[in-house]
């Protein structure tokens, strides 16, 4: 019996949640945030959802002509989303794998409203997520602070955002 519990230790693997965008969707949120300081703006991510718990971001979209806007609530334009989507997975084999939003508030995270969306999508019977990246673009001072989570079925995990060149994730 205790040879067998002797050595378990060693088919355990540490899995650490990752978020990896490049430099040019970085960019496009900080700016797309500065560019709307007075209301909440957002958009779709696009990459791969990398297993066990990756995921790479090479595109972001805008929010859409007909997306809601207010100073504490985004909801972007699901119609524009998804012929941007249908088009970026033509042209560069990326899929949905996440949601960018602003927050023009001093509200540091996730809200309660950002938690039931990221609830509802994980567990869409329609998406097969393993991982669901969620960037909450924080402007304050005219200054643009990106705050990167992952979502599973479980959990939704506060990660460093890693911005990398786009070439790393191709």
């Amino acid at each position: 019996m205790m040879r067998l519990c002797k050595n378990w230790y060693k088919s355990l693997e540490v899995v650490k949640p990752k978020l990896n965008i490049t430099r040019q969707v970085y960019e496009f949120i900080v700016r797309t945030t500065k560019d709307s300081p007075r209301v909440e703006t957002g958009g779709i991510l696009m990459g791969r959802d990398i297993k066990p718990l990756t995921v790479d971001v090479t595109h972001a979209s805008l929010p859409g002509p007909k997306a809601y806007h207010s100073s504490t609530k985004f909801l972007r334009d699901t119609e524009y989303c998804s012929k941007v989507l249908q088009e970026h997975y033509e042209k560069y084999g990326v899929d949905y794998v996440g949601e960018w939003h602003s927050h023009i508030v001093p509200l540091r995270g996730v809200s309660g409203g950002d938690i039931a969306t990221l609830t509802s999508i994980i567990y869409d019977p329609d998406y097969n997520f393993n991982a669901f990246a969620c960037i909450v673009a924080l402007l304050e001072n005219e200054k643009v602070e990106l705050i990167g989570y992952i979502a599973t079925k479980r959990y939704i995990y506060q990660v460093e955002i890693r911005v990398v060149d786009s070439d790393m994730l191709i």
